[in-house]
């Protein structure tokens, strides 16, 4: 355990927070910290300049565990295949024009609908080459609500709630969907198909179109995941 989160768990139960509240500053220290790294650290200002050099990129935002090998990785965190962290919220590290490919997975609910996700978009926008693709999957509020509609748990089992069994996991389908929802405060917004592509078309993607998993025009082939396979909306857009 790092010097930062050991500080961290010892300090933040001391001071009069909740945990939503103490959650969202560890969070915003973390990418407070990583910003800093690009503007100042010798090695992340190199490795931006390196990677303002390259073209026709493959890019996996907010990665997580699944980056990819020849692909650029961004992540916040340190995460497998990473090419460097970034808080991909702000300004890519990425040249204009640079990309043949951007895949987003469950990602743009994270951020403010109100301040964040345009400006992210715009960013993608301008990384992307013409006919480049941005794939953007999100969960689909649409499917969760006529799961909470229909009698029975069969349709929030077949979605998933992050529990085989959420008939147990949880007291009513309220729970379930709040759950999904606000993902313990790291959901800050959600999509039906209709937004998703209102708001793409609004950041310039003349060319918007939906999918399912692992079905598309991305470049050397999509790279969904399995696990939100049943949950999720699937859309390509193009400038």
């Amino acid at each position: 355990m790092g010097l930062k989160l050991r500080l961290g768990n010892w300090l933040i139960p001391k001071l009069p927070l909740n945990y939503h509240v103490s959650d969202h500053i560890r969070f915003e220290l973390t990418a407070w910290w990583v910003r800093m790294m690009h503007r100042f650290h010798p090695r992340y200002r190199l490795k931006i300049r390196k990677l303002k050099k390259r073209n026709n990129l493959l890019v996996n935002i907010a990665c997580g565990p699944h980056g990819k090998p020849d692909w650029v990785n961004l992540d916040i965190y340190n995460q497998p295949h990473l090419t460097i962290r970034a808080d991909t919220r702000c300004k890519l590290p990425l040249a204009d024009n640079s990309c043949l490919g951007i895949h987003v997975e469950h990602f743009l609910e994270h951020l403010d609908p109100i301040d964040e996700d345009m400006p992210f978009l715009l960013d993608c926008h301008r990384c992307l080459q013409p006919n480049g693709i941005l794939r953007m999957i999100t969960p689909d509020i649409e499917s969760y609500t006529r799961a909470y509609l229909e009698p029975g748990w069969d349709l929030f089992k077949k979605l998933g709630c992050d529990e085989a069994e959420p008939e147990k996991a949880f007291r009513t389908k309220m729970e379930a969907l709040n759950y999904i929802f606000l993902q313990e405060g790291a959901h800050l917004g959600g999509y039906d198909a209709e937004t998703l592509e209102l708001i793409l078309k609004e950041a310039g993607f003349s060319r918007v179109n939906r999918f399912s998993w692992r079905t598309g025009d991305f470049p050397s082939g999509c790279i969904d995941r399995e696990f939100h396979r049943h949950s999720s909306l699937y859309f390509e857009a193009k400038i």
